[in-house]
Parts: C-alpha cells; sequence; structure tokens
C-alpha cells in the first residue's frame, strides 16, 4: 500500500470519497481466503487512480509529455505512444461525480458519462487532448461537452464490421489518426517506434491473457474482482511496469494451480460477467457474485478481456504495413455497437464452454442501449446450450444494493 501514500495533499471530497471506497474494497479483499500477495501493487494504483492529478505520475509522464486521454477500447494507443505522448484511459464509475454530470447531462443518460463529464471537470492538469470513438451516440455528444475543457477528437467507428467498405473506412480512420498524432506532437511515426510500441502492447495483452488462463483451474487462484482491478489498472499505470507485475503475479498463481490451490471449492458456481462496462471503483455486481457464493472466472467486457485479448498480427506487416495491422486488431473488439454481431455471440459461447461456465450474469447500466439490446441475442445463444443467465440494470447507486443481492443470491441458488 504505500504507493497510496504518494497521493497529492490535496484532493476533492468527491475524490477523497472515492478513494476511501476503493481502499476499504482493497482491505476487504486482503481478508479473502489466498490473497496473492502481489495484488496489493494493484490496490495501491487503483488508490491513486481516484485522483486524475495523479494520472501524469501513474503512467510516467513528465511535465512536458503529451497526455492523450482515451475513452474506450478502439483507439489504438500503440499510435500514441509511437508519436512520443501517453496515453491514459478517462473511462470511471465514480457514483461520488454522477451529479456533477446531472448539472450537464439529464437525469436518464448513461451512469458512466455523467461519472466521466463529473471526473474530468476536477481535472488539475488535464490531459492535452482527448480521443473519443463513435461507439455509442453518448460517447458522441460527450465530445460537445469536454471540448471546452481541452482539444477533442473524434474516432469514427463503422457501425458493422461485416462490409470491405467498413474496413476501407476503419482504416482510413486509422490512418488518418496517425497523421494527426504526428502534427500534434510535432514528432514522425517511424516503423521502429511503432512497431516497438505494438511489442510493448503485445506483451501487456499476454500477460493478460495468461492471467485469464489461471483461472480455467476448477478451483480458481484468484477471485474475479481481483482480476477486474488488475485490468483496470492497466488504463491508467506505465504499461511496461504493469505488465511485469501481471506476469509476477501470473508465476504466484500458476504455482497455486499445481498445488490445487485455490480461492473457492471446486462446487462453487462458475460465473460469466458479459454487457456494460465494469469501472472503477463500482464494484457492486462483482461483489455481490463472489459475496454470495459464486467465482467469476470469465468476462467479455471491454473494462475486461473484450478490447485487450487479440493481438497485433505484425506478420502483416510484410504484406502491407503495421498501421493496416494495427487497424485490422482494433476492428475486433466485438462491441455491442456493431450489427450484426455475430462474432460477439460467438465468443461468448467459446468463452462459456473453454472456461467451464455454469452460468453468465448479464450487466446493463441504465440508458445503456447497445447492451440492453443485445441481451436477448446473447440469452437466445446461451440458451441452447443449457446456459442460465441473470440479468441485471443498474447504476452506480447503493439504492437498489439490497434487491440486486436477493436476484443474485436466488440465481445462485438456483444453479447449485
Amino acid at each position: 500500500m504505500k504507493m497510496i501514500q504518494k497521493t497529492y495533499p490535496r484532493i476533492d471530497a468527491r475524490l477523497w470519497k472515492a478513494r476511501q471506497k476503493m481502499i476499504a474494497h482493497s482491505l476487504k479483499m486482503e481478508g479473502t481466503k489466498n490473497r496473492p500477495k502481489r495484488m496489493k501493487y494493484f490496490d495501491g494504483i487503483s488508490a491513486m487512480a481516484c485522483n486524475p492529478n495523479n494520472f501524469r505520475t501513474l503512467i510516467g509522464a513528465t511535465a512536458t509529455d503529451k497526455l492523450v486521454g482515451t475513452f474506450c477500447t478502439f483507439v489504438p494507443e500503440e499510435l500514441i505512444i509511437a508519436a512520443g505522448a501517453k496515453p491514459v484511459r478517462l473511462d470511471v464509475g465514480l457514483s461520488s461525480t454522477v451529479d456533477l454530470g446531472e448539472q450537464v447531462l439529464p437525469r436518464i443518460v448513461c451512469p458512466a458519462l455523467k461519472s466521466i463529464i463529473g471526473f474530468f471537470t476536477l481535472f488539475g492538469d488535464r490531459p492535452d487532448l482527448l480521443i473519443m470513438p463513435t461507439v455509442c451516440d453518448g460517447k458522441k455528444k460527450l465530445c460537445d461537452i469536454l471540448k471546452d475543457y481541452a482539444p477533442t477528437w473524434i474516432l469514427g467507428v463503422p457501425h458493422t464490421t461485416r462490409s470491405q467498405q467498413a474496413k476501407n473506412f476503419w482504416r482510413r480512420e486509422v490512418q488518418s489518426l496517425r497523421e494527426k498524432l504526428e502534427e500534434f506532437t510535432g514528432k514522425k511515426i517511424t516503423g521502429e517506434s511503432l512497431r516497438e510500441a505494438i511489442e510493448l502492447y503485445n506483451r501487456r495483452r499476454r500477460a493478460l491473457r495468461r492471467l485469464y488462463e489461471t483461472r480455467k483451474a476448477s478451483r480458481p487462484p484468484i477471485w474475479g474482482r481481483d482480476v477486474l482491478e488488475v485490468v483496470t489498472t492497466m488504463f491508467c499505470d506505465n504499461p511496461k511496469r504493469w505488465t511485469y507485475q501481471v506476469e509476477k503475479l501470473c508465476e504466484g498463481l500458476e504455482g497455486q494451480v499445481k498445488k490445487g490451490v485455490g480461492v473457492c471449492d471446486e462446487k462453487t458456481p462458475r460465473i460469466m460477467l458479459a454487457g456494460s462496462p465494469i469501472l472503477p471503483p463500482n464494484w457492486k455486481i462483482p461483489d455481490m457474485v463472489e459475496e454470495t457464493g459464486g467465482v467469476i472466472v470469465a468476462d467479455e467486457l471491454c473494462s475486461g478481456t473484450r478490447g485487450y485479448w487479440y493481438l497485433v498480427e505484425t506478420a502483416e506487416e510484410a504484406r502491407g504495413s503495421l498501421v493496416k495491422a494495427l487497424a485490422n486488431r482494433y476492428f475486433m473488439c466485438e462491441c455491442a455497437c456493431f450489427t450484426p454481431n455475430y462474432d460477439r455471440i460467438d465468443r461468448i459461447v467459446k468463452v462459456v464452454k473453454d472456461w467451464n461456465v455454469d452460468a453468465v450474469v448479464y450487466h446493463s447500466l441504465i440508458a445503456c442501449h447497445t447492451f440492453s439490446i443485445e441481451a436477448s441475442s446473447v440469452e437466445a445463444a446461451l440458451r441452447k446450450i443449457g446456459v442460465p443467465v441473470l440479468k441485471i440494470e443498474t447504476d452506480y447507486a447503493a439504492e437498489d444494493v439490497e434487491q440486486v443481492r436477493t436476484r443474485v443470491e436466488a440465481f445462485l441458488e438456483m444453479i447449485r
């Protein structure tokens, strides 16, 4: 927990509340069975990340480095690094900043958007640039608000992956982003700098995949809540340092699997999380699932594996360019914004089978229409293979905690 002490002494009361909530969660997790000692590192990063003024320190940016804020998993961060800037993902799940967002947005809007706006207004050292993919109407219009705080760029994401026109459009968007970043930073993105950035991020993705592979064990060596914390600390941690810490974490977990040591017994219901992103410090759903008798062994969240699973195939360089290879990889995010979206359904079914999942908890944020609408397609596909689904629609508030907990308890009891 030593890193927590490095936070700035002056912090807004809302951010202080979020930090205390994150620390309380970490202390609660420290008391769980067989928790890896290396989780203390990620606990420290999580607590620091509640204060946006810590981002430069966490990511390893100097006062002169360009800090680029990103939203969603579609932004090719390798281009940002190759251009000499530092990326940080700004999606948050702070209930304490929603009221600030509601001063700008109507109440019936995704809580993630309201939380982001409120969080951003509390920045002291704001990013030099924001990049916003057009994955939903809310994110698109968020640019109109945040442009008053920092320069904002739109990254166009097509509505389908099925046509060659859509693929060509996306490749042009990525190429355009490269050119704009070069102009913004004044640094040319060379083949060498881009290749180094891709290798760094591919190593990070391999570490994440290695972490998820340990959870295939009949007795998972780590709680799903801890894995989600590990993944979301990636948003704002130095990529080299984060990858090293995850690799060391995996070494310990693999040793536990060989010994047959886990955080729960073999009869514990194995749960997969799907749907809207689950962002720190809003661990409401993961807490309920694992505190009422389940264990989360997999997910398909964009705040989990969906945006970070696939590697950039550098062999593409021989046939075209690294930028094309990068565009191809980021077109594989399987987001609910695409239609038709067979790839996402197929991946959910595959993960359910590969990780021996007993049931799926499908989480939808209120007013998150893309994931709410697609829930029925996911449920239909899982019904065909005999896997039950619990759909939960909620926000960041605590008012519905007991109601949702009762539903989760009943669902897990049914599985048993």
